[in-house]
């Protein structure tokens, strides 16, 4: 691997627009006095974003999330409702069971809130049914009665929004502003930071964002670190189980809830009836504080028909399959009575599609149903009508049909149960045995994939942590089938997939052959997880040191790729160390993978600064290639090459440019060669070469034959580019801004500013999907334009982009001085030089 590492994410003042202006007042929302229409990315796509009445509208493209002004009160069921969908009770909207305990969770998050930064983002994360959007929604209340205005942000494909018990008595807004957002990990990340960035970019006041999700995680902590490099304070809390709360007992928190439903349904003598004993134990199942609703509903509901049987409710799952039990006993009575006319078994079969899909457009839920055969063709429109009534979508999306069942726990437990393979009283319905796979697979004659994949995945994957037969029966064979599934899942599904306990090891690398090789901005964090959970299993399989010591290096290159660059040190440490005793019993067998092992870590040394180092092991990896060829010259070249290309960029980086020029002069020779005898193999490789030998001829200032040689890169990159942009964008951005440069030097100031512009468009996208991996090539990039634009005179955009580099190369080298320091010095001298002009 040549080049300088690269890593990167940063957001950028927007701009004001009026034409964006007038398009908002078209679409009919009418602004506020004193409010525009925020921007995000210079470079990327506008989004627009209109204060109106009732809330706020932001549009990219099609509208992707929506940022409420208010939270929408409490609904009520009445007393024949709850008796006859008694499930409903247990939907946070309702808030049905009084708010209890979580003294220690409301602390932190007020000392979250409180504290003097100017933007906070904080994660709210825990397991499903704990309490996590109550707890939200009180801390909400508690905001907004200490002064704070109150914003809900939700994604088009979010579920019905959280409740508010004073909605009603929304404040004025001030100028402290907290936003929540639920199911934070299900947002697209794109989606995600662009409304991180509108709430971060708000004039005024203090800014806190409150995300709600079940896990931490990968996707967690690689958004975390974009925010960090936004200048974002970021933090998380783990929601323990409210049981675990010392000032709420198991039995209290039950007897709460039971009364609560009791007199919803007025149901009389409930608290007569005995406490199930599970309740009261350690029940790994019985401890979030849903699961202990959900005994109480159940109990309070089998009071009211004279069920006392406490036994069947004992086997986990009981509960679940008897509230759904009731559930349907609601369909078949109405179909009985002639209220609706679709079967219940019929709306059984919508009832799990829509847990899977999540609310589609009716078009989109018609090809639902047909996918998974859920019934006659002809009766597609009937049942999703009448599903509708049942399980009506929310306001914001009237148009929408297949609303799941909530809470998401039930719904996942309902797909669970209707699938054959489970062992409690519940009979599940054959036809669901296949209707996974036929939900997510699409026919011959079909699109290369539904649009509800991302949320089916999502769902199947939550479901099977608790259910192990939809692990055995479905997400394992799915996989094991169609592992190309992931890649449309989304980068937190695959981190997601590393934690279903009885996921076997051989579904992942069943998934991993799947994903891309090369760097990939979107998957490389997802990729690093499974690379990371794999790697036990691997070396555990062989004995043989030499596929062990493969193993570690191939896992400090995925972490690299990730921007988790410690990591890598460590791993490719562990390889090179296992080399070395390898070498040392056979030396002509295993001194191949040594030398890669070298480059490999000198690689990584190169990426955390230890230039010195870094240098030395390249060294060593020319020295052992050298040898090799003399052996096998055809079979070593391309080794031998790619240890001379590594050389080089070591020795520049030490300031030895001359030796650099020299070494990487012998690489492009070998490297021509291969690339003329077989291009699609080694032709990347050769534009590496060119560029880089570029970059020593301008360090010892022979600028034409520069120029010339980063012209003949970016010609090579473009057309790999346009056939692999994951691959090959990244290299394509590094050979723009240098040639950018060498366009600088002899004189062709235009075009040497069009070169870096389009680079750091580039490193921008590249920065969003993965900071940790693109964010010093994307400073480089900046700081870069920023010269090219005082080279025509435009000082002020010069200014402003070289503030930009320095904000990113502040944090780089409070992380780590030793590899960052030196350009923030270049950086700070810039801005110094423009300050002052």
């Amino acid at each position: 691997m040549s080049g300088p590492p690269g890593e990167g994410s940063r957001w950028f003042p927007g701009r004001r627009d009026a034409s964006a202006d007038a398009a908002t007042m078209r679409a009919g929302g009418r602004m506020l006095p004193g409010q525009q229409v925020a921007h995000s990315f210079v470079d990327g796509p506008v989004v627009q974003v209109a204060h109106a009445e009732g809330g706020v509208r932001v549009d990219i493209g099609a509208p992707k999330y929506r940022v409420n002004a208010q939270l929408p009160a409490p609904a009520r069921l009445t007393v024949r409702e709850a008796r006859a969908q008694p499930a409903k009770l247990l939907h946070a909207r309702h808030q049905l069971v009084s708010f209890t305990g979580r003294a220690t969770e409301l602390r932190a998050l007020r000392a979250w809130r409180d504290d003097d930064a100017v933007m906070s983002v904080l994660l709210l994360h825990g397991a499903g049914g704990q309490g996590k959007t109550r707890l939200a929604v009180q801390f909400a209340e508690q905001s907004r009665a200490g002064g704070w205005q109150v914003l809900q942000a939700r994604h088009a494909s979010d579920p019905p929004p959280v409740t508010a018990a004073s909605a009603t008595q929304q404040n004025a807004p001030t100028s402290n502003v907290l936003y929540l957002a639920d199911y934070a990990e299900r947002w697209p990340v794109d989606d995600l930071l662009e409304f991180l960035h509108e709430a971060a970019r708000r004039d005024g006041g203090r800014a806190r964002v409150l995300l709600v999700a079940r896990p931490a995680g990968v996707w967690w902590q690689a958004l975390a670190n974009r925010l960090d490099r936004m200048d974002v304070a970021t933090t998380s809390l783990a929601l323990r189980s409210l049981i675990e709360d010392q000032a709420t007992s198991s039995e209290e928190l039950y007897c709460q809830a039971r009364d609560h439903f009791a007199q919803a349904m007025g149901v009389s003598g409930a608290q007569d009836v005995p406490l199930p004993t599970a309740i009261l134990s350690d029940h790994p199942g019985i401890r979030p504080v849903l699961a202990v609703h959900m005994a109480a509903l159940a109990a309070v509901d089998r009071c009211c028909r004279g069920e006392t049987d406490e036994a069947s409710m004992s086997a986990p799952g009981a509960v679940s399959a008897y509230l759904l039990s009731r559930e349907r006993d609601h369909w078949r009575t109405l179909c009985a009575n002639g209220a609706i006319k679709t079967s219940d078994s019929v709306l059984a079969r919508a009832v799990f599609t829509a847990a899977l899909t999540g609310a589609v457009s009716h078009q989109e839920g018609v090809a639902a149903l047909s996918a998974i055969e859920a019934c006659a063709a002809d009766l597609s429109g009937q049942v999703l009508h009448e599903h509708a009534l049942l399980f009506p979508p929310d306001a914001d999306r009237e148009s929408a049909v297949l609303e799941p069942l909530y809470p998401d726990p039930l719904a996942e437990d309902f797909v669970a149960l209707s699938t054959p393979g489970h062992h409690l009283a519940h009979p599940p319905d054959p036809w669901a045995d296949d209707a996974i796979r036929r939900l997510l697979v699409p026919g011959a004659d079909q699109e290369s994939v539904y649009p509800w994949t991302r949320p089916a995945l999502t769902t199947l994957i939550a479901a099977s942590a608790r259910w192990p037969h939809l692990v055995a029966r479905h997400l394992a064979p799915l996989l094991g089938q169609h592992p190309e599934l992931m890649l449309h899942a989304g980068g937190s599904a695959l981190t997601a997939l590393t934690e279903v306990p009885e996921l076997s090891p051989g579904v992942l690398e069943n998934v991993v052959a799947r994903l891309p090789d090369h760097r990939h901005a979107e998957f490389d964090a997802g990729i690093a997880a499974i690379t990371s959970k794999l790697i036990s299993p691997r070396l555990r399989a062989t004995d043989d040191p030499a596929e062990r010591a493969r193993l570690h290096s191939s896992l400090a290159t995925r972490q690299a790729y990730a921007g988790m660059y410690q990591q890598a040190v460590s791993a490719a440490e562990v390889a090179v160390e296992i080399g070395r005793r390898l070498v040392g019993q056979d030396p002509e067998a295993h001194e191949p993978d040594l030398a890669a092992s070298l480059s490999n870590l000198g690689n990584r040394l190169a990426q955390v600064g230890r230039y010195d180092e870094a240098l030395e092991c390249a060294k060593e990896a020319v020295w052992i290639r050298q040898r090799l060829v003399s052996r096998a010259p055809d079979a070593q070249a391309p080794g031998l090459a790619q240890a001379l290309s590594n050389l080089g960029v070591r020795l520049a980086e030490v300031g030895r440019h001359t030796e650099a020029l020299a070494t990487e002069e012998v690489a492009i020779d070998i490297r021509r060669r291969l690339a003329a005898a077989d291009p699609v193999r080694f032709e990347a490789d050769y534009a590496t070469s060119s560029s880089n030998l570029g970059n020593h001829l301008g360090h010892v200032g022979r600028r034409d034959e520069a120029l010339a040689c980063e012209e003949e890169a970016v010609a090579i990159r473009r057309r790999l580019a346009a056939e692999n942009p994951a691959a090959h964008e990244p290299d394509l951005a590094r050979s723009l801004s240098n040639l950018g440069v060498r366009l600088a030097h002899v004189a062709r100031r235009d075009e040497a500013l069009a070169c870096e512009e389009e680079a750091v468009a580039i490193r921008r996208r590249l920065a969003a999907e993965n900071p940790a991996a693109h964010e010093p090539d994307l400073a480089r990039s900046l700081s870069n334009l920023g010269v090219r634009l005082a080279h025509v005179a435009r000082r002020d955009e010069a200014l402003a982009r070289e503030e930009e580099a320095v904000a990113i190369r502040r944090r780089l080298a409070a992380e780590n001085p030793a590899a960052h320091e030196p350009d923030l010095a270049r950086s700070l001298s810039n801005l110094r030089a423009w300050q002052g002009s």
